[in-house]
């Protein structure tokens, strides 16, 4: 899900730098006002660490155990690399969006996997900023030549038929993330699962080309360590 409120947050890192990035997380609860959660995320490039803060739109029990399990899941996978914008709040009532804020809801309770797809796929839309903008406006130009029929929403597609092509490309990054963190075979089990955008995920799981303007335009990701 992708919703833009104009020009937010910071801008996106080029994906050169994603394999340079690694994981040194300690979890902390933060004492800060409004934060409920936050982790520090060391890099190796210099960088100084990179905090995500966590804010409870209600500070619900689903939301505070959903935090808990964000929390480990980023401590324990190699999701650093993909950390765009450090602001995340988890509000129950609210579908799953990037923009203005990173926001999940707390459907994926106890489903580790869902839980890290929804995240990841989110932060993967911050790559329409900054200096990945341009070509990531590129390659949905390549899909909507691809596909100049492509659906919207009631077609199993996005929100609309402009929002489809900006989800092959996010979708299939998910896919591609899933897949370092998860092994092929689970990552393509999970986004076969997933209830909407149907005729998107088809397209991403059954469609070489999809993958090949991604590639074309510089949307592949690195070789990356095993999942753990």
């Amino acid at each position: 899900m992708h919703m833009r409120g104009g020009s937010v947050g910071r801008s996106a890192h080029g994906l050169s730098s994603l394999g340079s990035a690694v994981l040194g997380a300690v979890v902390a609860l933060a004492a800060a006002v409004g934060v409920e959660g936050a982790l520090d995320v060391g890099r190796d490039d210099g960088n100084v660490a990179f905090a995500l803060e966590i804010r409870l739109a209600h500070d619900s029990e689903a939301e505070r155990q959903t935090r808990d399990q964000l929390l480990r899941l980023v401590a324990e996978r190699d999701v650093a690399r993909w950390l765009y914008t450090r602001e995340i709040v988890i509000d129950e009532t609210e579908i799953p969006h990037s923009h203005p804020v990173l926001t999940l809801h707390t459907r994926h309770l106890g489903d580790d996997a869902m839980l890290l797809s929804t995240f990841i796929h989110e932060q993967f839309h911050w790559l329409e900023d900054g200096e990945t903008l341009s070509a990531f406006r590129a390659a949905m130009r390549d899909f909507a030549e691809l596909y100049p029929d492509a659906p919207g929403r009631e077609g199993g597609g996005a929100r609309d038929v402009e929002s489809t092509y900006r989800h092959l490309l996010v979708c299939d990054l998910e896919l591609q993330g899933l897949s370092h963190l998860l092994g092929e075979e689970h990552a393509r089990a999970v986004i076969a699962s997933i209830t909407h955008y149907e005729w998107i995920y088809e397209r991403v799981l059954d469609d070489p080309r999809v993958r090949e303007i991604n590639e074309r335009h510089g949307f592949v990701l690195p070789e990356l360590p095993a999942p753990r």
